[in-house]
């Protein structure tokens, strides 16, 4: 019998796609070829669609940009912007929920990029004392998405990647918990 559950996540635009990452001269941000593999490999293994939210960053300044903190974002075009990605977003979940009858189709995480200054979870990169840094806090893009599913009553656990080490390692842990309804 083929099991009728879909399950999808909703993702960064960078973990698909690392090329839409800033870079500029030496001031590139770090980065993996293509993808972040192995948040996808675990994707694939247990069977989790993919979402691909639009990058705010690539979609108004494109590349060549350089990289910039989150207050370096903070104008109004770009929180618009923010809006209507989360706004999409909200609309996917929501019409996933509304067609989910046959299969039934579960959004089981929203992963964000820690550091990001649009989609950091945790941590984003903050202007603090003329220099660019990571600090606790969200990105632009989360905090919208985290108001619009507010306001519409939507309720996924979000989850941020990163490239380092311990940090990816334990947002992997995270994840797989979160799919296979285990206890981190």
């Amino acid at each position: 019998m083929i099991d009728r559950r879909g399950r999808v996540a909703l993702v960064a635009h960078c973990v698909l796609n690392q090329t839409t990452r800033a870079w500029w001269g030496e001031g590139e941000a770090s980065r993996e070829e293509g993808m972040v593999s192995d948040v996808v490999d675990l994707l694939m293994r247990h069977g989790i669609g993919v979402i691909q939210m639009r990058c705010p960053e690539f979609s108004l300044y494109g590349n060549p940009r350089e990289p910039r903190s989150k207050e370096g974002y903070d104008t109004q075009e770009f929180k618009r912007e923010c809006r209507e990605i989360a706004a999409h977003a909200c609309d996917t979940m929501e019409a996933l929920q509304e067609r989910g009858v046959d299969p039934e189709i579960e959004v089981v995480a929203i992963l964000g990029f820690e550091g990001s200054p649009s989609c950091g979870v945790e941590r984003t990169t903050r202007t603090i004392n003329g220099e660019r840094r990571r600090a606790p806090g969200r990105g632009h893009l989360i905090e919208a998405l985290q108001r619009e599913m507010k306001t519409r009553g939507l309720d996924v656990p979000f989850l941020g990647v990163s490239l380092g080490e311990d940090e990816r390692r334990d947002a992997l842990r995270g994840l797989e918990a979160l799919i296979t309804d285990d206890v981190p």
